[in-house]
């Protein structure tokens, strides 16, 4: 920031059309506005907002507002109450003419952003038990943009990565650059309304905002807690049969976000039992779906897939084709198939097996039948009781031919 006094223009002398302009602008008064709000996006990108009261009589200002280095002037906005704006002259920083209507204390608010000036990411530990998790959640949270914030309401926009779609579609004329302004200047108006709620949903993207004001060291990461949240689960084993012939299968936890808010993509802290697991990636969860969250391996389940039966038979058979009569051999090839399932627990498991077959093969049977099929994949959805063992066989064909005709 750059440091100003108050300029005193005094008017001796002057030629008549200064004396003119002089008496409409008694001085030109630079201010620094105290920080009162920044909101941080998932680039790095800052939304800024600053507030304070000045004495001021009526008729004509100039200010000099004095903004970071880092602020990007074409985002600049400066609002004052009972005055309008005659011009902006933009400066090492922004000098404003303003006409107050009505003499007395002023409101001015600042606003702008800053590119590459923050970051946050949420860190997570997640507590397993039989039937819940709880769902711990804090905010590291760095301020890169050149001076430190003290007392500050601290808001966190959280969101889908880029690829998937992080910010409004841009118009079409308009590059990613401006859909980004766009969006952060749509949340200098959100905040600048009163009577809208702090925290809630913009389009994509959530607001987090934090509790209480914060204070944000420069170039210092500092946590803060997000949210806790007890939130039920349910546990399944997945078995890719085509992959893992002899399993094991992979524990699965979905644990529902029963939030209002998401659950923002970050690294978590797995623990069961209070003892630590692993460390796992926190999928991104909207409010109300599920995160799927792969445990790992699991000896719950004895799992194994044999081939039971195979048989080839061949036939030489005449066909008639528009070139004439051919001879070709058929190859018939049947493939029978046994996966047993045991199970070592004295609870009932939910189990989801896949199995893949070849794009060409024909379905001969198949028992249970599959609850989804395409045309390469069976996935089964079953309910193994406790200690129970089960079983899935199935038998595909697959059909080529051969051409015995010698060609020349």
């Amino acid at each position: 920031m750059k440091p100003y006094a108050i300029i005193l223009v005094l008017l001796l002398c002057v030629p008549a059309s200064a004396s003119q302009e002089a008496s409409t602008v008694e001085a030109t008064t630079a201010i620094t506005l105290p920080v009162d709000s920044v909101t941080i996006y998932p680039d790095g990108l800052m939304a800024v907002k600053r507030t304070g009261l000045l004495d001021v009589t009526e008729g004509a200002h100039k200010f000099v507002v004095n903004v970071p280095d880092k602020a990007d002037f074409g985002s600049v906005l400066l609002s004052v109450s009972n005055a309008t704006t005659d011009r902006v002259v933009y400066e090492s920083d922004p000098i404003y003419t303003l006409n107050i209507s009505s003499a007395g204390s002023q409101r001015f608010d600042l606003s702008y952003l800053m590119y590459n000036s923050a970051a946050w990411k949420p860190i997570y530990d997640l507590h397993l038990s039989e039937d819940q998790v709880l769902v711990k959640s804090n905010a590291v949270v760095s301020n890169r943009g050149g001076e430190d914030l003290k007392d500050v309401r601290l808001k966190l926009v959280a969101g889908l990565s880029p690829e998937v779609h992080a910010y409004p579609a841009a118009p079409r004329s308009a590059g990613a650059a401006d859909a980004k302004m766009a969006y952060a200047m749509e949340e200098v108006a959100y905040e600048a309304a009163p009577d809208l709620p702090a925290t809630g949903e913009l389009e994509t993207l959530y607001i987090f905002e934090l509790e209480g004001r914060k204070d944000l060291a420069m170039d210092k990461e500092i946590g803060f807690p997000l949210f806790e949240k007890e939130s039920p689960l349910v546990r399944i084993y997945t078995w890719d049969a085509s992959r893992q012939s002899e399993g094991p299968a992979d524990e699965e936890v979905r644990i529902n976000n029963t939030l209002e808010n998401p659950w923002p993509e970050g690294k978590a802290m797995l623990y069961r039992n209070g003892e630590y697991v692993s460390t796992i990636q926190m999928p991104y969860t909207p409010a109300g779906t599920n995160a799927s969250i792969v445990v790992g391996t699991s000896a719950d389940l004895k799992l194994e897939k044999k081939l039971s039966d195979y048989n080839k038979t061949e036939e030489i058979k005449a066909i008639s084709t528009p070139e004439g009569n051919r001879t070709v051999k058929e190859i018939r090839q049947a493939w029978t198939y046994h996966l047993s399932i045991k199970s070592n627990l004295d609870r009932t498991a939910d189990l989801e097996v896949t199995d893949t077959v070849p794009q060409e093969a024909v379905m001969i049977s198949v028992s249970p039948e599959p609850d989804e099929r395409t045309a390469t994949i069976l996935k089964w959805k079953l309910e193994v009781m406790p200690r129970q063992e089960m079983s899935i066989n199935y038998t595909y064909q697959v059909k080529t031919t051969e051409s015995l005709d010698r060609e020349y």
